[in-house]
């Protein structure tokens, strides 16, 4: 009766290395075999940067790179956000001088990939001033009333490098911190002057009187990150395969939504809350993600650099060395 049990297990085997076998040869990829996805929790913006990785999650893409991704719009300012890192989120985004200020003081965060850009094709950002203030020029912005999504924004200090070029005394602005889509409520109230603001909200402030001053970024180049994808610096090093896994996801989502603009366009409505003509208006950016470590490298190693530059000039930051906001395992 053993000998029967023995052969019949061996048979067992046999049959289910067979059938995976026939399986690999159909074609199907690796990861359809493994027992259960990799699970990530992600905060997200509610802006056009955000866009490719919700077409990810809702167009299975991260399905079939054997991810279970669970995300959710995040309604407190970005440095805030990142206190959540380790404890409720593994992903975020963020912006380049919220991770160096983060790193700064000793939170040990780094930078996984790139996203969104703002470029001269696709600005993705404004300067907005309110109707009626009279403000046309980022010259005239001294002395008056900002608000901004957080003091440690990438377009708060493109702001900044923009009014230093041109002679503003920085100290003579008043800021006001608000959310990506409570500061066009504030211009229009008339509790600020201007607001620095992302897309699809700028567009949105425009269109209702607002006046726009520029792109800030224009002073950095005609290609910026406008958003960047952070995660702590120890999950990171230990999961390189599933950060390269989500990075990939990403990036075959943003050529799903370059085939696919107008389904691409209710998606974005769908999580930012925006209709109609404003959200028909709203341009959809260029995104550049990183699917290696070598490409890491390549375009972190000098973007981060210029904000550092620009960090010592505006601010009193900590300044911090690349090689500690990137993972042990870029290139």
């Amino acid at each position: 009766m053993r000998d029967f049990s023995r052969l019949s297990d061996h048979l067992r085997r046999i049959h289910f290395v067979g059938a995976l076998a026939l399986t690999l040869a159909a074609g199907a990829p690796v990861y359809a075999q493994q027992a259960a996805p990799n699970s990530l929790s992600v905060t997200i913006q509610p802006t056009t940067t955000a866009l490719p990785l919700v077409v990810a999650d809702k167009k299975g893409i991260f399905a079939k790179h054997n991810l279970a991704v669970k995300w959710s719009v995040s309604q407190v300012p970005i440095s805030d956000s990142i206190t959540t890192l380790g404890r409720q989120f593994d992903v975020m985004q963020g912006t380049q001088p919220a991770l160096i200020a983060a790193a700064g003081q000793g939170i040990p965060i780094v930078v996984i990939t790139g996203g969104g850009l703002d470029t001269t094709k696709v600005p993705t950002s404004n300067i907005v001033a309110r109707a009626g203030s009279g403000i046309t020029t980022f010259k005239q912005l001294e002395g008056k009333t900002v608000g901004t999504l957080t003091l440690t924004g990438n377009i708060h200090f493109s702001l900044l490098n923009v009014l230093q070029k041109e002679g503003v005394k920085l100290d003579s602005i008043r800021w006001v911190i608000g959310t990506v889509p409570q500061l066009p409520d504030l211009l229009k109230a008339g509790r600020v002057d201007a607001i620095e603001e992302i897309e699809p909200f700028a567009t949105s402030a425009i269109a209702a009187g607002g006046i726009a001053l520029g792109d800030p970024f224009r002073s950095i180049g005609g290609r910026a990150y406008i958003g960047l994808w952070l995660s702590q610096r120890a999950w990171a090093n230990n999961n390189q395969s599933i950060v390269m896994r989500f990075n990939t996801a990403l990036d075959e989502a943003t050529k799903w939504i370059y085939a696919n603009p107008a389904e691409a366009r209710e998606i974005l409505g769908s999580y930012t809350g925006l209709k109609g003509a404003p959200l028909q208006a709203t341009p959809i950016p260029e995104f550049h993600f990183s699917v290696s470590p070598e490409d890491l490298g390549a375009q972190m190693r000098v973007d981060l650099q210029t904000w550092l530059d620009i960090l010592k000039r505006t601010s009193d930051f900590k300044p911090v060395k690349i090689d500690e906001i990137l993972p042990s395992w870029t290139k």
